[in-house]
């Protein structure tokens, strides 16, 4: 999810501010546009979509 000047990866919540070295790539889910960082991209290709959360989820759990 892109908010602001920060990019947060809609699996595991970390943000760009983390390291400059992060790399996200942008996919839809659900017919909304997400990001998911390098690190969590096997975790989707050799298990399931289902651990995707979508922009309000992210946006409901940095709030919480």
């Amino acid at each position: 999810m892109e908010q602001g000047s920060k990019i947060y990866c809609n699996v595991c919540l970390v943000d760009s501010d983390v390291s400059a070295k992060i790399v996200y790539l942008k996919a839809v889910c659900e017919g909304e546009e997400v990001h998911i960082c390098t690190s969590c991209i096997p975790a989707i290709i050799h298990g399931s979509g289902e651990i995707v959360k979508s922009n309000s989820e992210v946006e409901k759990a940095l709030k919480g």
